[in-house]
């Protein structure tokens, strides 16, 4: 019964957003100047959706990831939106994700997730060339004490990146290298943990307990290969690195559970059916095995991107 509602979940989800797309006009495919190779080359990441360089668009983003570590399914949606200025330069951004648990043995929770805004900005480089250098940056806000209706962590969270990327006839590739720090102390849990009363404010009973958890900073590295069978269809496949493994909320527990890095495969495709309409599948497979430790079985993302205007 249990993986039977979440096989009608994922089927559903599909069912809905083929639906969208039927009923969107297409058009063939030309976005941009047609005398450039990267003018159709959409550089989409496996492992989030999301465009690398600095376009007008919305995408909506559904991952599902079996077997989590909390016994349980979660499907996680996350709308983003980006929107460029000085001819795809550089652009301002926001994302915001909604997490729901399936969960074994006890009642099903869905949880807001941490909000972020962020930029993108492509310096040096004439945009018609095969080659793109991109900096990115954001800022994730604290999702607030009331752990039964957020998720993500009450604190500031700071992320870079740079990314490169080469597109050389039928295959383009790209790497990104930044992380994520945390911009706030950890502060204590004073008894209470949804009462919405910051602990500098309360008068402690008691002795606050040590946190479980310490702030760390937590390294990214992603790299990945397309291969693009026509101008509207590609074939991807990468890997992804972080370090430490429990990324920011990094456990003070020295054992198994929490190694010290973690690894990740994807493979998937990605298809332009209109001038402005993208979808992409991909595949993710951790490569920490160990089932006392990793993070999830598998998972997969499906993501939709509908831009605007021109590139």
């Amino acid at each position: 019964m249990f993986y039977k509602k979440t096989l009608q979940r994922v089927l559903l989800f599909v069912l809905l957003l083929f639906v969208v797309i039927l009923n969107f006009p297409l058009f063939s495919h030309h976005t941009g100047s047609s005398d450039s190779p990267n003018a159709t080359a959409r550089f989409v990441d496996p492992f989030t959706g999301k465009r690398e360089k600095p376009a007008n668009y919305l995408v909506i983003t559904q991952d599902y990831y079996q077997s989590t570590r909390e016994n349980s399914h979660l499907f996680t949606t996350t709308a983003f939106a980006e929107l460029n200025f000085f001819d795809g330069r550089f652009a301002l951004n926001a994302s915001v994700p909604w997490n729901y648990y399936q969960q074994r043995g006890r009642e099903d929770a869905a949880r807001i997730g941490k909000t972020y805004l962020g930029f993108k900005y492509q310096p040096f480089f004439d945009l018609d060339k095969p080659y793109f250098f991109v900096i990115e940056g954001s800022v994730g806000f604290p999702s607030g004490p009331d752990t039964d209706r957020f998720t993500g962590g009450n604190y500031y969270t700071g992320s870079g990146f740079i990314k490169l990327g080469y597109l050389y006839e039928k295959w383009s590739f790209v790497t990104k290298i930044g992380g994520l720090n945390p911009l706030s102390r950890p502060q204590p849990n004073n008894l209470q943990d949804n009462d919405g009363i910051p602990f500098y404010l309360r008068k402690p009973s008691a002795t606050p307990p040590e946190p479980e958890y310490e702030f760390k900073k937590t390294t990214l590295i992603s790299a990945y290969v397309t291969y693009y069978l026509k101008p509207e269809i590609s074939l991807f496949t990468g890997v992804l690195y972080r370090n430490p493994y429990n990324g920011v909320d990094y456990s003070k527990e020295k054992d198994k559970a929490n190694p010290s890095y973690f690894t990740e495969a994807s493979a998937g495709f990605s298809w332009n059916f209109s001038e402005k309409y993208n979808m992409s599948l991909a595949y993710r497979y951790p490569l920490q095995r160990d089932r006392e430790y990793r993070l999830y079985q598998s998972a997969w993302t499906l993501a939709f991107s509908m831009e605007w205007g021109s590139d």
